[in-house]
């Protein structure tokens, strides 16, 4: 999502053969919204959003459906009694889903949905020693992805519930990150780099 401290969309970051084409997507991508604007809508009831993560965590290790990510989002929404992107629109691929009301990453909560597209994100560690600098690197990488939040830590940190990720994986747990930062001690040095657009969706009833 641009905006905020979000960069916007990058080009030439991520490699376009990993896309997952298997999913479906809404036709016209909506606006991406300034992180930290809401619209206005009716926020659902604590007994979506509960039932929503409850789903999804109940089948860590399991395959939901087909296996894409999109799968997984939508039954744990038909779950909860909630609308899914099929209620949003058409559903074509290589889209940009709608899963309910936007939010701003300020407000997310668990049981909402995020929508990736070309998502990156770099954490790079430095470790200073007296006889040695040290730097380790892992890169998290959404081209074409939908995650279900589970929990929403500080710092942008957000742990989400997805599938297919790497391609045919079944239900994981994940951290990632959804703003750049910079944390410093007993001799390291974290910096975290996000970059690509994402939507933060909250779930709305039938």
């Amino acid at each position: 999502m641009g905006g905020g401290s979000t960069p916007g969309p990058q080009t030439g970051l991520i490699n376009p053969n990993a896309i997952d084409d298997g999913t479906l997507a809404r036709v016209g991508s909506p606006a991406p919204g300034a992180v930290g604007v809401d619209a206005p809508a009716a926020a659902p009831t604590a007994a979506i959003a509960e039932s929503v993560v409850s789903y999804a965590s109940r089948r860590l290790g399991r395959r939901v459906g087909n296996g894409e990510c999109f799968t997984l989002a939508d039954r744990a929404l038909r779950h909860a009694g909630a609308r899914s992107a099929a209620d949003y629109g058409a559903i074509l691929p290589d889209g940009d889903y709608v899963w309910g009301t936007e939010v701003s990453l300020a407000n997310l909560r668990p049981g909402d949905i995020i929508q990736f597209r070309g998502y990156r994100c770099t954490v790079t560690t430095v470790t200073e020693t007296e006889s040695a600098t040290n730097t380790d690197e892992r890169v998290q990488e959404r081209l074409h992805h939908t995650a279900i939040v589970e929990q929403v830590g500080e710092n942008g940190a957000v742990t989400v519930l997805e599938q297919n990720i790497p391609p045919g994986s079944p239900v994981v747990r994940t951290r990632l990150f959804f703003t750049d930062s910079q944390s410093a001690s007993d001799g390291r040095t974290t910096t975290v780099s996000v970059r690509g657009t994402f939507w933060f969706y909250r779930p709305q009833p039938a």
